[in-house]
């Protein structure tokens, strides 16, 4: 078990009252941003010879359960609909709520915390979609103001979660020299060699699979473009949709890269305790935002809902994306391992 400084308890208990009027007001706001997105389209669909198609979230799921795409439907309820105003709920009660165990109250939000990226799981399939259409004369799409609202509102969520998860978070007492010495050895011969491991693998295997081309159109009348992350980044920004592009850039690249840095650092270099629990918070919160999972997904999503509109195979690519996802995933349960070994020496 972890031990907490003294009066931890005490000290993480609640937020002061200005700092819960801010918090629950800017909870409002998302959650107000929340319910416009679902009411205004996200994009509009221009294909020759038919008429235009809004895409809107409730649409989507309409239109998904009617094709026999139910787990799909699904999928995107949970994710997109009821996912983002649970979490709030979630966050106004963690603020609000008097809690007899501080420690619980500081586990249920770094669950929402964790759990909150898989709400952008709808931006990355409106991404994919901008991607496909562009440069193609038979097929267009327009950006409309509900993909931004949401994108806000789930940032925002994203945001207001870290803050309350670490204002709550019981933080354990730093190992001295020799009790680190200790976890060292606990850890053996997969500290020496298994984590480095994994971690270079990750590292190996996100780089290909960011370069690879994951899909490609296969249409009559269509360019059949085939398109990587890289490319599909390279093409957002081409079409002047920055906002799109940065986030992709980000979660796909920028956050995993600044992960797996910190993590090689902290496990890797001879630090000191605190330098070491820095760069692990650092690779924590990289991990809670970053978004190679949710693109996995929703690429998934793509290549069977998006052949409605344009029909796409499947690139080599996307294999080694799954199957650096299964690494990149590994490897979350490999570092967890080895903290809690750590800590197990400051017990």
């Amino acid at each position: 078990m972890n031990a907490l400084e003294p009066n931890a308890a005490r000290l993480i208990e609640a937020f002061s009252r200005p700092a819960r009027v801010i918090l629950v007001a800017a909870i409002a706001a998302a959650l107000a941003a929340n319910g416009l997105a679902l009411a205004i389209p996200f994009m509009e669909i221009h294909e020759l010879l038919q008429p235009d198609e809004v895409y809107e979230l409730p649409a989507a799921v309409v239109m998904m359960w009617k094709s026999g795409l139910e787990v799909v439907a699904v999928l995107i309820v949970f994710f997109s609909i009821c996912f983002p105003f649970a979490k709030l709920i979630g966050l106004t009660i963690a603020l609000l709520v008097r809690w007899k165990d501080p420690s619980r109250r500081g586990r249920f939000v770094r669950l929402l915390a964790e759990l909150g990226r898989w709400s952008l799981l709808d931006v990355f399939v409106v991404m994919l979609l901008m991607v496909l259409a562009s440069g193609q004369w038979v097929v267009s799409t327009d950006v409309k103001p509900g993909v931004y609202l949401f994108v806000s509102a789930i940032g925002t969520a994203m945001i207001l979660s870290e803050v309350v998860a670490r204002r709550t978070e019981a933080r354990s007492a730093v190992p001295t020299s020799s009790a680190r010495t200790v976890a060292w050895k606990r850890l053996g011969w997969f500290g020496r060699l298994g984590l480095p491991a994994i971690i270079l693998a990750s590292a190996a295997t996100l780089s290909v699979a960011v370069a690879l081309p994951v899909l490609k159109i296969h249409q009559f009348m269509l360019h059949g473009n085939a398109y990587s992350v890289i490319s599909s980044v390279e093409t957002l920004w081409k079409d002047h949709e920055v906002v799109f592009a940065v986030i992709m850039t980000a979660l796909l690249g920028v956050l995993p890269t600044l992960r797996l840095l910190a993590l090689a650092a902290a496990f890797l270099l001879p630090l000191r305790e605190p330098a070491r629990r820095t760069l692990l918070d650092l690779a924590t919160l990289a991990r809670r935002w970053a978004g190679i999972e949710v693109f996995g997904l929703a690429l998934m999503l793509v290549l069977l809902e998006g052949r409605s509109l344009i029909k796409t195979e499947i690139e080599a690519g996307a294999w080694v994306l799954l199957g650096a996802i299964v690494v990149y995933t590994g490897l979350t349960l490999a570092v967890s391992k080895a903290v809690r070994a750590i800590d197990a020496a400051s017990a």
